[in-house]
């Protein structure tokens, strides 16, 4: 089966040996018809002078002949003509239908990679939630597991999200009820000096991280400097900087929870390039740039919850 690199060549080929025989054919015309047709109007004139004229008859008669010869010469050269202009635009609507397949070809290919992608990320997830599960998760065993989930996230944010040279952040905020804040426990950032970093905590209801917790529900901003989610940026929040509007262009904050049970907290996806994070839209076909994340959160959701009945069931049987 040719590809679509091999019938571009062959239709630029075809055309190509089509325009040469035009070519030649109209060279060839214009020589025996318009060029020799007009060559023998010229001889016969000038020869008819040598006879009387009741014998210029036979040169009047090439003459017209003549005529005939170059008026069928730019007829056949007009013919000719028209018919290179649609060989021509043939051969461009057939490239330009190519080019339009070769498109969509690679649209399904990139759709293709990312669901498989999400498929064998949605998939390493689950076997490490059913690990911990099996093995027993305790309390001092959860942290290095939710770093490892984060992990098998950010390891594929080329093709999931589409990041590249961004500044990026990935980070897992977990309510503490004693303090009333969210604070970062796992965060994974391009470098380790940033990762390691003093981090921020939230007030439920400040800034994207506090309003995705105090309202239970996602928060994506594709452009943050769009008017609508400027307003996270613009309120009076003495936890926000001014530098934010410039490092979180696009963010995402996704509950993490089960079904209609309260958040245990946020994971929390920003980079400085617009639309990494956004929703999906119908220019996206088939992708959407937030449901990694929510496979995170209740992958994330279901191991803290396996922890807290551990926690509880231990604690009845102490009693």
């Amino acid at each position: 089966m040719k590809t679509i690199q091999e019938h571009k060549r062959e239709i630029r080929k075809e055309t190509h040996d089509l325009l040469s025989s035009i070519s030649k054919w109209k060279k060839f015309e214009k020589i025996v018809f318009v060029l020799g047709g007009a060559l023998i109007s010229a001889l016969a004139s000038q020869f008819s002078y040598l006879y009387p004229p009741d014998h210029r008859w036979a040169f009047y008669l090439t003459q017209a002949i003549a005529a005939i010869l170059v008026f069928i010469g730019a007829l056949l050269l007009e013919v000719v003509t028209e018919n290179t202009a649609d060989a021509i635009e043939r051969a461009n609507e057939l490239t330009d239908e190519l080019d339009s397949r070769e498109k969509e070809i690679t649209s399904l290919d990139g759709d293709f990679r990312w669901f498989t992608r999400l498929y064998s990320t949605a998939g390493a997830l689950k076997d490490m939630v059913e690990s911990a599960v099996a093995e027993g998760n305790h309390a001092g065993d959860t942290l290095p597991r939710l770093g490892a989930m984060l992990d098998v996230v950010v390891a594929e944010k080329a093709i999931l999200f589409g990041i590249g040279n961004d500044r990026w952040n990935f980070a897992i905020y977990l309510y503490d009820q004693s303090s009333d804040e969210l604070k970062c426990v796992v965060c994974r950032r391009p470098t380790r000096t940033e990762e390691e970093a003093p981090h921020r905590n939230w007030k439920p209801g400040q800034g994207h991280v506090g309003a995705a917790f105090q309202m239970q529900r996602e928060i994506v901003a594709g452009d943050t400097s769009d008017a609508e989610a400027r307003a996270i940026f613009d309120s009076p929040d003495p936890s926000c900087r001014e530098s934010d509007r410039h490092h979180y262009r696009s963010i995402a904050s996704i509950p993490i929870k089960l079904a209609s049970e309260p958040a245990l907290g946020i994971l929390v996806a920003t980079s400085d390039t617009p639309q990494r994070f956004r929703l999906r839209s119908p220019e996206d076909a088939a992708m959407d740039p937030v449901e990694p994340l929510r496979i995170l959160g209740s992958a994330i959701a279901f191991l803290l919850k396996t922890t807290d009945l551990r926690a509880e069931a231990i604690c009845h049987e102490q009693k």
